[in-house]
C-alpha cells in the first residue's frame, strides 16, 4: 500500500537582528582633500576656497587684528560678505579670553555667539602661528549645520599649512629687504663701481637718477637705530605720500627721499616744510627732534658726498647743543667751512658776540632788533623789502639798523659784517635753544 506523500516543512531561517553600520568618519576624506590642495600647489586664497568647499561652510582668513585677507563660501549660501565678526565682539570677556588663549598649544576654539555685539553665530577660530607668535586666524562660520569635531581638525590642519605659507612669505620679504639694505648701503657709500651700483639699485626698485635728498635722523644714545628705522620710514611715508628706503647707521637713520616735481629752490623749501610736519613723529621714534637734509642728488656719484655732508652738519648741530628742526645743509655752506665739532665753543661765542646784545636790548625794551636784522638779511640787505616784511615804515628799519650798529658795532653797509651776522644766526639756529 502506497504511503502518502509528505513534504517536510521548509527550514525556518532565523531572523537575525539587522545591524546598521556606523556612518563613515568624514575626517580622512576631509584631510585627504586638504592634502590634494597642497599637492596641487594651492596658494592661501585657493586653500581657503578648498576648505570652504570641503566643510560646506563659509571660511575667512583673517590677519592678527581680525581683518579679512580673503574668504570663500559655498555658492548655495549666496553670501556677498563673510559672516560678520565685528570688532566690538572682541571686547566681550568670554570672546577676549578665548582668543587670547590661542597659540601653538591651544590651536583652535569655538566662540559663542554674542548677538548684542553683532556676533550672531558661533565661529570656529584656528590660529596661524609664525615664529611662535599668532599671525592670523582661520575663521569657520557656523551656517546651515552645527559645527562638528571634524571641522576643528580640518581647520587646525589648514591653519598649520597657511602658517607655513606665511612663514615662507615672511622669510622671502626679509631676504628682499636685506638685499635692498645692502644695495642702499653700497649706493650711499660708493662701495662699488658706478655702473654696478646703478644696475643693482634698479633691480631693487631704486632709481638713482630720479632725484633724491638724503634725510639724516639722529637717534638718541639710549635707542637702537635698527629698532626705530621702521617707524621713521612709516612717519616719513605718511607725510610724503610714499615710504622712503631707509638705512640704519650706527647713530642715525638715513632716508632716501625722492625730490618733488618742482626741483627749484622753492620746491626744495616746500619739501623741507613737509619734513618739518613729520618731526614730532620722528622724534617719538628716535628721541631726537632733528632732521638734516642734503642737497639734491641726481645720480650715483652724488650719494657718498650727500651722506658725508649730512653727517658733518649733524655733528656740528650736536656740538652746538643739539638744535631741533629741519636743518638743510644747502643753507649752511659757509658755516661748514669755518665750523667743525672741535670749534663749536668758538662758534657759540661768535654768535653771542653779535646777537647777545640785541636779544638783551629787546628783552629790556620790548623791541624787535633781532627780528629786524633777520628780515634785513633775508631781504638781501634791502631796506624797502625788509620794511614790507616787518610791516613798518622804511625809516623805522633805518633807525633800528642804527641801534644795531650802536649796540654791536655791526656796520650793515659792509658785506663782511652782513656775512658775520648771517653766520651768527645760523650758529644760533643749530643750538638747543631755538628750533628752525
Amino acid at each position: 500500500m502506497a504511503r502518502p506523500l509528505t513534504i517536510a516543512p521548509a527550514p525556518v531561517v532565523g531572523s537575525a537582528p539587522l545591524v546598521v553600520g556606523e556612518p563613515p568618519d568624514p575626517l580622512p576624506r576631509l584631510l585627504g582633500g586638504l592634502s590634494e590642495a597642497v599637492l596641487d600647489g594651492a596658494d592661501a586664497e585657493q586653500l581657503v576656497a578648498r576648505v570652504a568647499s570641503l566643510l560646506g561652510l563659509p571660511v575667512a582668513l583673517r590677519d592678527h587684528s581680525f581683518g579679512v585677507r580673503c574668504w570663500s563660501a559655498p555658492a548655495a549660501f549666496r553670501l556677498e560678505t563673510p559672516p560678520a565678526f565685528p570688532s566690538a565682539a572682541l571686547a566681550v570677556p568670554a570672546v577676549a579670553r578665548a582668543t587670547a588663549g590661542l597659540g601653538a598649544v591651544r590651536r583652535s576654539v569655538v566662540l559663542p555667539p554674542a548677538p548684542v555685539h553683532g556676533l550672531t553665530r558661533r565661529h570656529l577660530l584656528a590660529a596661524l602661528v609664525v615664529e611662535g607668535e599668532v599671525a592670523g586666524y582661520l575663521d569657520v562660520g557656523e551656517l546651515g549645520r552645527p559645527l562638528a569635531a571634524a571641522d576643528s581638525h580640518v581647520a587646525e590642519q589648514a591653519a598649520a599649512i597657511l602658517s607655513v605659507l606665511q612663514l615662507g612669505e615672511v622669510r622671502t620679504e626679509r631676504a628682499v629687504a636685506r638685499n635692498r639694505d645692502d644695495v642702499l648701503a653700497d649706493l650711499l657709500r660708493g662701495a662699488r663701481p658706478d655702473p654696478d651700483l646703478r644696475r643693482l639699485a634698479l633691480q631693487v626698485g631704486l632709481d638713482p637718477a630720479a632725484g633724491h635728498v638724503l634725510v639724516r635722523c639722529p637717534v638718541g644714545a639710549d635707542r637702537s637705530t635698527q629698532d626705530c628705522r621702521g617707524r621713521v620710514a612709516d612717519v616719513l611715508g605718511a607725510v610724503l605720500g610714499a615710504q622712503p628706503a631707509v638705512l640704519a647707521e650706527p647713530d642715525a637713520v638715513v632716508a632716501l627721499v625722492e625730490t618733488p616735481g618742482d626741483r627749484t629752490p622753492a620746491g626744495l623749501r616746500a619739501l623741507h616744510r613737509r619734513l618739518g610736519e613729520a618731526l614730532d613723529g620722528v622724534a617719538a621714534a628716535t628721541g631726537v627732534r632733528r632732521a638734516v637734509v642734503s642737497g639734491p642728488v641726481h645720480d650715483v656719484p652724488g650719494f657718498p658726498a650727500a651722506l658725508a655732508e649730512t653727517t658733518e652738519v649733524d655733528a656740528i648741530a650736536a656740538a652746538l647743543g643739539g638744535g631741533s628742526g629741519v636743518v638743510p645743509v644747502t643753507e649752511l655752506s659757509t658755516l661748514r667751512l669755518i665750523v667743525n665739532g672741535e670749534r663749536a665753543g668758538v662758534a657759540v661765542r661768535f654768535a653771542e658776540q653779535w646777537l647777545g646784545p640785541l636779544r638783551r636790548s629787546d628783552a629790556e625794551s620790548g623791541g624787535d632788533l633781532v627780528e629786524t636784522l633777520r628780515c634785513y638779511l633775508a631781504a638781501g640787505a634791502q631796506v624797502r623789502a625788509a620794511a614790507k616784511a616787518l610791516g613798518v615804515h622804511e625809516n623805522t628799519v633805518r633807525y633800528r639798523l642804527g641801534r644795531i650798529e650802536h649796540l654791536t658795532g655791526l656796520d650793515t653797509r659792509r658785506f663782511d659784517a652782513l656775512l658775520a651776522a648771517q653766520l651768527a644766526f645760523q650758529v644760533e639756529g643749530l643750538t638747543a635753544g631755538e628750533a628752525r
